[in-house]
């Protein structure tokens, strides 16, 4: 298992001082968030350029906030950037971010998704002359479209949580990419047969897949301070009802709603409070020999651990110094 690490800084200034600390570390992957606050394909594209060995990503950019040629030529830029290391993570984001962030009405996510992707392919793909493309949910038409100097591939993971996202990411991704509260039981045990599932439905074989997934990560010397932050973002990230797989059986349904109450309200204690339960799984958190060694449950489920420092109620000192405590925590596990 290789370890790579988000960069949450909200200041991309700062966010570059700790990608150029984790490369010169040996950190094996480095990633940005799509945010209403910040663009994913351009820190992506600053990573690349301040970085010489680290694989560089996006976890996830959404695949309808932007047309799909601004998508696929942002995303070729980054990859020529980059020399090769950029992997595009792409996920559809909830219904609610859509219509009201995008204004992109979302109906049928999972054939959307499908199609957006191979789409995407294609126009990477294409070097010149038209460009046609009329899909169900998708029309391009360009009568020249030239970009011979640009990369024709890329690496695509796609995110998802229920049946039908997971297997899309098995039938038409290079990868998946798990959600930042997912257990380690979760991803053995539901997404990956969902994810052969879907790549069988293809003729393709799972076992070709690259499997990552985000990990709330916490280090601190203040193990207490560590746990909280994690609950926190834990706790945050349980509220919407569209996860309810990550929570079989109703697992912590009482602990969901009252995150969800406690979001409504801007109470963060509450959201920690209701967190706290569910974080000894759903994250890893305490001294870095306590991250590093909770990280073990996931080394015989995922290729790429992803850390993603919490940021839920957290103030933006104590992210960066969490990241640079992550660094070290990614390094010597790659080492």
């Amino acid at each position: 298992m290789k370890v790579g690490l988000v960069i949450m800084d909200e200041n991309p200034a700062d966010g570059l001082k700790i990608v150029r600390a984790a490369d010169r570390a040996g950190v094996h992957s480095l990633w940005s968030i799509d945010y209403y606050n910040r663009s994913s394909l351009t820190r992506a594209a600053a990573f690349a350029a301040v970085t010489e060995n680290a694989i560089v990503g996006t976890s996830v950019t959404p695949l309808f906030a932007r047309s799909p040629l601004a998508l696929a030529s942002a995303a070729a830029d980054v990859q020529a950037i980059a020399g090769g290391r950029f992997v595009l993570g792409v996920g559809s984001s909830t219904r609610r971010m859509n219509q009201d962030w995008y204004g992109t009405p979302l109906q049928h996510p999972a054939p959307q998704v499908r199609e957006r992707i191979a789409l995407i392919r294609r126009l990477i793909a294409h070097r010149h002359g038209p460009f046609s493309f009329e899909g169900r949910f998708d029309r391009v038409s360009m009568a020249h479209y030239d970009r011979t100097a640009l990369p024709d591939a890329m690496t695509i993971l796609a995110a998802g949580v229920g049946e039908h996202m997971v297997a899309v990411a098995g039938e038409c991704a290079d990868g998946f990419v798990g959600h930042t509260i997912a257990s380690a039981g979760y991803l053995r045990d539901t997404a990956a047969p969902l994810l052969a599932k879907g790549a069988a439905r293809a003729n393709r074989d799972a076992t070709g897949l690259r499997v990552t997934t985000q990990i709330v990560a916490a280090a601190s010397a203040d193990p207490r301070a560590a746990r909280r932050d994690a609950a926190a973002q834990v706790g945050f990230y349980s509220t919407p009802k569209g996860y309810d797989l990550l929570f079989p059986d109703g697992q912590f349904a009482a602990e969901r709603a009252a995150a969800r109450a406690a979001v409504a309200q801007n109470d963060v204690p509450g959201v920690i409070a209701a967190g706290e339960p569910m974080v000894g799984e759903r994250a890893v958190f305490g001294t870095q020999e306590d991250v590093a060694a909770q990280l073990r449950r996931y080394a015989d489920v995922v290729d790429w651990a992803i850390l993603y420092p919490p940021h839920f109620g957290v103030d933006p000192d104590r992210i960066h110094a969490n990241e640079l405590s992550l660094i070290e925590v990614a390094a010597a596990w790659t080492s």
